[in-house]
């Protein structure tokens, strides 16, 4: 055998050879785990800007499907252009010469921040940073009346007895409470005025409370504006 054909063979070989080992680089079995964070990752690429971080989550694949491979990348398609619903589902598709299509369905949880309380508060308790926590919870269990800032709340009192671990809301709290002594602010020709006087009744944030001047003596309609702050219009 001549030296140039042995040449040529043995370069047929190391194609050969070389493009097996490249098949096999590319080649890649997969387990529901895998596909199941594929599809996670997949959804959270093609989410847009949210004020709050979702929770996204797959669905647990059937436990009787086996490993299976895959010869080139899997194609990855949504159905649908995000904005998603509360659920998508995602195809991951196989195209070399094994061919197979696996769909996995993908939970999207918006979630919202909301403060609870940490201990157990009883009626009259002054707040403080430690009672309050914030924590994400589903959207869709958000009420509009909780509350999503725990500092507007340090220094309030509670109304009523409030359990450890709920979430708390304004009618809860008095931030100027019957009988406290409040600020007293008044905006006029661009100068703001300051006094002080007493709360008459119970208030929280943006209410309308009655005080009383404590120079003039003078009865007056107040904007609750903080804890033990109050605003008059003149």
């Amino acid at each position: 055998m001549s030296l140039l054909k042995k040449s040529r063979r043995y370069s047929v070989f190391y194609f050969l050879s070389s493009l097996l080992f490249a098949t096999q680089l590319q080649a890649e079995v997969y387990n529901n785990e895998q596909l199941q964070q594929i599809a996670v990752d997949f959804v959270s690429e093609h989410m847009p800007d949210l004020n709050t971080t979702p929770q996204i989550s797959a669905l647990p694949l059937d436990s009787r499907i086996p490993d299976r491979l895959c010869e080139s990348p899997l194609n990855k398609e949504l159905p649908t252009e995000p904005p998603f619903n509360r659920q998508v589902t995602v195809q991951l598709k196989c195209q070399d010469i094994n061919s197979w299509t696996q769909y996995v369905h993908v939970r999207i949880i918006e979630l919202e921040p909301v403060v609870v309380v940490t201990t157990s508060l009883t009626r009259g308790e002054v707040i403080r940073a430690e009672h309050l926590r914030l924590e994400m919870k589903p959207k869709q269990f958000v009420r509009t009346q909780y509350v999503q800032d725990e500092s507007i709340l340090i220094g309030s009192r509670s109304k009523r007895n409030l359990r450890g671990g709920t979430p708390i809301v304004m009618s809860q709290v008095c931030m100027v409470c019957k009988g406290d002594n409040v600020t007293i602010y008044a905006s006029l020709r661009g100068l703001r005025i300051k006094t002080t006087g007493i709360a008459l009744e119970d208030g929280t944030l943006d209410e309308l409370v009655r005080v009383k001047n404590k120079k003039s003596g003078k009865v007056l309609n107040a904007r609750v504006d903080g804890v033990e702050s109050v605003q008059v219009n003149i």
